[in-house]
């Protein structure tokens, strides 16, 4: 097993042999997991992805990631998310063992907080009351179909360890209808969004979530956006071989939704995007109460988007960066208002090389998770505060963790959320000298 594994690279880079390609899936096939029929149904024309020259020109010499971060709290499972108070020395943590736990920054001490009845996945704090988190819960890789708690967002009240529903279905959405052909995918502005009160949804009108992934909340706490990568049926978080079956075939189900706290309503801000993921919330000068654009990460097309919620150019998507050097995936700002991202996995030129020759992305689709070439490199981005100029970049080799899915930046240190199975600790770096 461990030679098959080893040549399926070295099948894939001989020139693409469309004889090799063919003999060794026929044998494959025998054997291997039949992929879920969307997956197939959604491989659509040829698409080339590039690479961003200028991050290549500015990544870091060496594996800086190993040599300067430091690994703590060996108690603690790997994670979806960090929520730091540097202030009040301590961090909460989503977990994949779904538990929150609870870290002592000073001590370097981890504990289990609150056990959640979904996986837990981004959090964020409630901006003018910081005994409030705001969390996303999904079904994790072990889950039955069943559920009696559904995914979507939730409250946690930290000093009563109390969770809330916020809200589980959203509207169903029409599929059939196309961006129009000078926008990246269909978008609601301020103002265009059909709002419904979530207490009308019902099976007539409305479907659960089905896999909440990210989320942002406005500054006055009113509103709350949050992605929906895709919306298959029993959708699971985090690193799956269900989540890279949808980086491979470049699903348009990404969706961006709104809870409004303030008179309880849904809308659908955006859909028709491929794999949305991490999310901030963009300001102007003039209306700091008020988000003007929204900034989001397309996963599967290495790129960072905006989408322009008022102003001259309300209405409009457009490509920030593209060309990332992996698959762009949590983000935040730091104090200086850069935005650095996480590179759970770097893109090879072999997926790159699968977008543009799209046959044969419905055989790979056959390939057990355990045999597919996927990189072990896991990076970290740095951006200017508008996003379009990259600052920072490195690459992690794999040897010490995999799957660096979210950067929070502190106030002299960087908080790296580790989402690879087996892994346990609280991973920190110092900021780069350079930047």
């Amino acid at each position: 097993m461990k030679k098959i594994q080893e040549s399926i690279p070295l099948l894939l880079k001989s020139h693409y042999s469309k004889s090799i390609w063919l003999n060794f899936f026929i044998f494959l096939c025998f054997s291997c997991r039949t992929p879920e029929v969307h997956f197939k149904n959604q491989i659509k024309d040829p698409v080339d992805l590039p690479y961003n020259a200028l991050v290549e020109s500015i990544k870091a010499e060496g594996d800086p990631i190993k040599q300067y971060a430091s690994i703590d709290g060996t108690d603690l499972p790997a994670q979806d998310e960090i929520l730091i108070q540097e202030d009040l020395g301590r961090a909460f943590v989503a977990s994949i063992d779904g538990w929150i736990w609870k870290v002592d920054l000073k001590a370097n001490v981890a504990e289990r907080f609150v056990e959640t009845p979904l996986l837990p996945g981004g959090m964020v704090f409630h901006p003018k009351n910081k005994n409030i988190i705001y969390m996303c819960l999904s079904r994790g890789k072990q889950h039955n179909t069943n559920l009696t708690t559904q995914p979507g967002i939730y409250e946690l009240t930290i000093s009563s360890k109390q969770i809330r529903k916020i809200g589980t279905r959203v509207p169903f959405t029409d599929k059939s209808i196309e961006p129009p052909k000078d926008q990246i995918g269909i978008f609601y502005p301020k103002g265009k969004e059909t709002k419904i009160s979530m207490d009308l949804l019902n099976e007539t009108n409305s479907r659960y979530v089905e896999k909440a992934d990210d989320l942002a909340i406005s500054n006055d706490g009113e509103r709350i956006y949050f992605t929906e990568p895709y919306d298959h049926p029993n959708s699971i978080l985090g690193v799956s071989i269900q989540s890279k079956q949808e980086v491979l075939t470049l699903g348009r189900n990404g969706h961006l939704w709104k809870y409004d706290l303030n008179d309880n309503t849904v809308s659908l801000i955006a859909y028709q995007y491929t794999y949305l993921d991490g999310i901030l919330l963009e300001y102007s000068e003039k209306e700091n109460e008020k988000e003007t654009s929204i900034l989001l990460n397309e996963l599967s097309k290495s790129r960072l988007i905006r989408l322009h919620l008022t102003g001259d150019k309300i209405g409009k998507d457009e490509v920030v960066i593209e060309g990332l050097p992996g698959f762009p995936d949590g983000m935040d700002r730091d104090p200086q208002g850069r935005i650095w991202i996480a590179i759970p996995v770097e893109r090879s030129k072999l997926i790159t090389w699968l977008h543009k020759h799209p046959f044969w992305k419905k055989l790979v689709l056959y390939i057990p998770e355990k045999l597919q070439p996927v990189s072990k490199k896991t990076g970290i981005i740095a951006l200017s505060p508008n996003g379009t100029k990259p600052i920072y970049y490195s690459v992690h080799d794999g040897s010490l963790f995999s799957y660096i899915i979210v950067v929070v930046p502190g106030k002299d240190k960087l908080y790296l959320a580790v989402y690879q199975d087996g892994f346990k600790g609280f991973v920190t770096m110092p900021y780069p000298n350079n930047i």
